[in-house]
């Protein structure tokens, strides 16, 4: 464990955006945090929890410290007919998970293949992409209070997991650390494809239902990503930038008669979720740049670093996207992404 000052935190934002931490520590066991607190210094500062980044918008350097967990040991800890249970480190590259997970042809995570990010951000943001998100397979999140190092645990239950958030984005924002994620797969044999998201369902047709695997899956759903959304290795981006807002019914009822063909899922509480790249598409930002700043012409939902843009160029960008979708459709994007 190194304390790093001044620290170039590019590496760990998929913008690719150049800010630097006061200091930098990459936590992996439970003793660090009560070597950390024991510097006076160190422990008198405000303390601030990253993953890779993935869901970041940094705008400017960072005071205090930021630290990063980088335990990624992966184990099976229970099993039976049906399923297995495997615990892993926060710090694995979530995709790695994935394919680790595809690889011995157990059903949950395979369609969240190619999400960016770190297995620890998973809880955090309620991860999810075509029909799938993290709190299906989740059974229990074990944490690091950064304060004290206490160890504690939560089942799922108690994450108060929602769209895109958990208690651990809300109340214990920087205040506790996942450090380990169980997750309850199900057996080739006893487990499902999830094809509820229609690309997916047309991209297998020719495939047999009783012969899918979780491999196949994994494939078709790194194929639509490549082809829907940019690669942030290649151009700088966190994925979906906002939110698909939800509407009333009368709000709802209004918009349809202006615009018939506007897109909808209706949601269990009886409210429309409406899909924001259709209203960003709309107001004419798809392909639009703004200084060295872009809503992606691949994907209306992605914000780009089109090379050596500063996050005030991304802040700006959205800021405006905003501004038209709500003075169009009297709607609020809601970022996803945390903007710091």
């Amino acid at each position: 464990m190194h304390i790093q000052a001044n620290h170039s935190l590019q590496p760990y934002n998929t913008f690719n955006i150049d800010v630097k931490s006061q200091y930098y520590i990459e936590i992996n066991k439970q003793s660090d945090i009560l070597t950390l607190r024991s510097d006076l210094k160190i422990a008198s500062l405000p303390w601030r929890i990253i993953g890779d980044g993935s869901n970041i918008l940094f705008t400017h350097d960072l005071e205090g410290v930021t630290v990063r967990c980088t335990y990624d040991k992966i184990k099976v800890v229970k099993e039976d007919n049906e399923n297995v249970w495997i615990s892993v480190g926060a710090g694995m590259k979530w995709h790695d998970l994935v394919t680790y997970t595809v690889e011995n042809n157990w059903w949950g995570l395979e369609n969240l293949a190619l999400i960016p990010g770190t297995v620890g951000a998973a809880p955090v943001q309620n991860i999810g992409a075509y029909g799938s998100e993290a709190r299906d397979t989740i059974t229990r999140v074990q944490t690091l209070n950064i304060y004290d190092g206490q160890r504690i645990e939560f089942r799922n239950a108690e994450c108060n997991f929602g769209y895109r958030t958990s208690l651990f984005k809300q109340e214990f924002v920087n205040k506790l650390l996942v450090h380990r994620v169980t997750f309850r797969l199900r057996k080739l044999q006893y487990g499902n494809a999830n094809l509820v998201y229609e690309p997916l369902k047309l991209a297998l047709q020719d495939i047999p239902k009783p012969e899918y695997t979780p491999k196949m899956v994994y494939d078709a759903v790194i194929d639509i990503r490549q082809k829907k959304l940019p690669d942030p290795k290649r151009q700088g981006n966190a994925g979906s930038f906002f939110k698909n807002p939800i509407i009333d019914v009368d709000y709802f009822e209004t918009l349809k008669k202006e615009y018939p063909d506007i897109p909808h899922h209706k949601t269990l509480e009886g409210q429309y979720k409406i899909p924001a790249a259709w209203l960003i598409e709309n107001t004419g930002w798809k392909g639009r740049s703004h200084g060295k700043s872009a809503v992606s012409a691949k994907h209306a939902l992605v914000l780009v670093n089109l090379g050596g843009a500063k996050g005030t160029d991304i802040e700006e960008l959205y800021q405006l996207v905003q501004e038209d979708v709500n003075h169009k459709f009297g709607i609020y994007l809601e970022p996803e992404v945390i903007v710091l």
